[in-house]
């Protein structure tokens, strides 16, 4: 984590963790004290509550969204590639988060949602500058999106509907059709 070190850190990662693995219902105050191998009240003296955990989740939600936005506009004639690899990284600490931050998000919850949609236009915006073109920004993203959603399905061996060529592949295309858009 990047906003948080010590023992905060390692509280915010078991929230984090737990409601990857188990959802809203099993991220409880008990629960991620155990899982960060303190007591409750140690938990509590970092985070006063549940909601005070999922405040900082949000906040590292942007910070590391933020960071990885940061990246596509460092160097943009490479941001096309580095959105699309970025997006089958299934274990970072960036998609940990985000799937954290869609777990809260399925239950309605409209921080979370602003949140996410933060994220996700700033992500666009570092695409739209990458590219010169807002139709295929959007075409990088929603390819990003479709990738990473069939990283989480867990590829079976033999299964060549993400292999590196594949993504090679589609980087080509889409680096192709920046090439034409900046000409155009």
């Amino acid at each position: 984590m990047i906003t948080v070190d010590g023992q905060a850190a390692r509280v915010l990662t078991a929230y984090t963790d737990l409601l990857v693995e188990r959802g809203i219902r099993g991220a409880t105050l008990e629960a991620v004290a155990s899982r960060a191998g303190l007591s409750k009240s140690g938990a509590l003296h970092h985070y006063s509550s549940v909601g005070a955990l999922r405040a900082a989740l949000f906040v590292e939600l942007r910070a590391q969204a933020r960071r990885d936005a940061d990246e596509l506009r460092a160097e943009p004639e490479k941001a096309v590639r580095y959105y699309l690899v970025s997006s089958l990284d299934r274990d970072s600490e960036l998609e940990r988060v985000i799937d954290a931050g869609y777990r809260i998000a399925q239950t309605g919850d409209e921080t979370a949602l602003a949140v996410l949609r933060e994220c996700r236009d700033d992500w666009l915006d570092a695409l739209v500058a990458a590219t010169g073109d807002e139709s295929l920004a959007r075409m990088v993203l929603f390819v990003g999106d479709g990738m990473n959603h069939n990283a989480l399905l867990s590829l079976r061996e033999g299964d060549d509907v993400l292999t590196e060529p594949r993504v090679d592949e589609l980087v080509g295309v889409l680096e192709g059709l920046r090439r034409d858009a900046a000409r155009g």
